[in-house]
């Protein structure tokens, strides 16, 4: 997969179908909603009005067939020309896509999303779907607390070092979806720290930042036009 610039967004080339447009915002863009969706738009080869959340940490997973905004923490489309959008600054964003089935979505995955499972509630068969991980905290820079040492499921992903514990969100999301389907070689991650890229992004945990990364997907077809 290629990652390439256009007006401070970066959009992700080689590994979705061409008809599948995806990305994410640059430290320019301050992913101020809804402010900031028309800049995004912008930069995109296809119309429409974008749908994006007002995200609270959950599992709630929505099958969207109308711009809007959602309380929840994932959305998913068939719709043509309907862009998604996700906002985060530490937390993991999860770019979904099947070409077969004419899907698109974006997860935010924190960990207490992580936690209530909200991998395990996304309404699909993901064995044709490709998965993207954007920018976030990687293990490097994920320190959490001996709390994490008693949720269920995250065990395997938890590391100690200098007395310190770190959470592999990368890790738990790829084990995860290989559980559901995706297959080891349609999950990819794109490597890019929140907290100590030097590219910028923003991270709460480094500055305490209001900024945001805006990660955006959408799909030019219905599956029914193919």
């Amino acid at each position: 997969m290629k990652v390439f610039k256009k007006k401070d967004c970066f959009f992700l080339e080689d590994f979705f179908a061409g008809a599948f447009i995806a990305g994410f915002t640059g430290k320019k863009i301050k992913g101020k909603l809804p402010d900031d969706i028309a800049k995004v738009l912008s930069v995109l080869r296809c119309g429409g009005e974008a749908s994006y959340m007002k995200q609270i940490h959950s599992s709630i997973v929505y099958e969207v067939s109308k711009p809007g905004i959602y309380e929840g923490d994932a959305l998913f489309t068939k719709d043509k020309n309907h862009p998604l959008i996700v906002k985060t600054a530490d937390c993991l964003p999860l770019i979904f896509v099947s070409e077969k089935a004419g899907v698109a979505g974006v997860v935010h995955m924190g960990w207490r999303s992580a936690r209530e499972g909200i991998l395990d509630n996304i309404p699909y068969d993901l064995a044709a779907f490709k998965v993207v991980a954007g920018v976030g905290l990687r293990k490097c820079c994920y320190r959490v607390g001996e709390e994490f040492l008693t949720y269920r499921g995250f065990d395997d992903f938890l590391t100690k070092e200098n007395d310190c514990i770190y959470f592999d969100p990368i890790g738990f999301a790829r084990s995860r979806l290989m559980r559901r389907g995706v297959k080891g070689g349609n999950f990819c991650d794109i490597g890019l720290c929140s907290f100590c890229d030097r590219r910028g992004f923003p991270s709460h945990r480094r500055d305490a930042t209001k900024n945001r990364t805006l990660t955006f997907l959408a799909c030019a077809y219905n599956s029914q036009d193919k």
